[in-house]
C-alpha cells in the first residue's frame, strides 16, 4: 500500500486506531488514483522497468507485488501476461484484492504475509519484485529489504520506490502549480489531500531517503543498484531498478 507524508508527525495512535485508519485508506486510495494521471505515468515507469527482465515468456516469469493494498498495481502488471503474487500485511486489504480480481482470468494471487516478519512465500522464486514506497513507512526496513532479496531468484530485478521528501500540500502544489500549471496543480489535490489527512492520524514516523542514502540500504541488503531517478508529481519520490546479487562466498577457517 503506497503512502506518503504531507503534514509532519503523525500523532500517536493505538494500533487498532491504526489498523482501522490503513484499512480506510487502502479501501479508498484505489478511487482515489483511478485516472490520476501522474499516478498513470508512474505505474508505467514501473511496467516499463519489469519489462526490461527477459527471463523467460511472459507467463513464466513471477513478479511479487510487496504491500500490494487492494491489487492495484499488481493486476496492471498481471495484464501484461506476468504471473503476480501480492503480499499485504492487512488482512482485510487482502480479502478485498482477492474477492475484487477472482474473476478476472489474470495469473494473480494475494496472500496476508507481514514480508519482514513472516516466512517468505516461494522464496528465491521470483523473477522480478515490486515495492512501492514501503520504506517509508515500514517500521523494519533493513528486515524488508532483506526478505526481498530472499524472495528473488539469484540475478533477480527489483523495483523499489521511496519518498526523497515530503509531500507538503502547499509545498507540492506550488510546484507542480510551476510545472504543469493550475489546473494541474488543482488536480494534484486529489491525491494530496486524503494522504495528508491520512498521515496527520498515523503513528508512523515516515523516513525520507536521500539518492544515496537509498542506494546505500539497496547495496547493503544484496541489490546492484542500476539506475535511480526522480518520479511521481513534482519529484517526490525516487525510483530505483536493481539486481540481486549473488551472496558472498563466507572465507574457509
Amino acid at each position: 500500500m503506497e503512502l506518503a507524508g504531507a503534514m509532519g508527525k503523525g500523532m500517536s495512535t493505538p494500533p487498532a486506531v491504526e489498523r482501522l485508519i490503513a484499512v480506510g485508506y487502502g479501501l479508498t486510495y484505489d478511487a482515489i488514483v483511478r485516472g490520476f494521471a501522474p499516478y498513470e505515468a508512474l505505474l508505467d515507469e514501473i511496467v516499463a522497468l519489469v519489462a526490461r527482465d527477459a527471463s523467460g515468456p511472459p507467463a513464466a516469469r513471477r513478479v511479487l507485488d510487496v504491500s500490494c493494498g487492494i491489487g492495484t498495481v499488481a493486476e496492471r502488471l498481471a495484464r501484461r501476461g506476468w504471473t503476480v503474487v501480492g503480499l499485504d500485511s492487512v488482512e482485510h486489504l487482502v480479502t478485498v484484492a482477492r474477492r475484487t480480481h477472482r474473476d478476472s482470468g489474470l495469473s494473480l494471487s494475494f496472500q496476508h504475509v507481514d514480508l519482514a516478519r513472516d516466512p517468505v512465500p516461494g522464496a528465491g522464486t521470483y523473477d522480478v519484485l515490486v515495492s512501492m514506497h514501503t520504506l517509508y513507512w515500514h517500521p523494519d526496513p533493513a528486515g524488508l529489504l532483506a526478505a526481498c532479496r530472499r524472495a528473488l531468484k539469484p540475478g533477480g530485478h527489483a523495483v523499489f520506490l521511496t519518498y526523497e521528501r515530503p509531500a507538503r500540500v502547499l509545498h507540492t502544489f506550488a510546484e507542480v502549480r510551476a510545472l504543469r500549471g493550475w489546473w494541474e496543480a488543482c488536480r494534484a489535490l486529489r491525491w494530496l489531500l486524503p494522504t495528508a489527512l491520512f498521515d496527520l492520524f498515523r503513528g508512523v514516523q515516515p523516513r525520507y531517503l536521500s539518492r544515496t542514502q537509498f542506494s546505500g540500504e539497496l547495496q547493503a541488503a544484496g541489490f546492484e543498484v542500476l539506475e535511480t531517478r526522480v518520479t511521481f508529481l513534482a519529484g517526490i519520490s525516487l525510483i530505483a531498478w536493481a539486481r540481486a546479487t549473488e551472496p558472498k562466498a563466507r572465507p574457509r577457517a
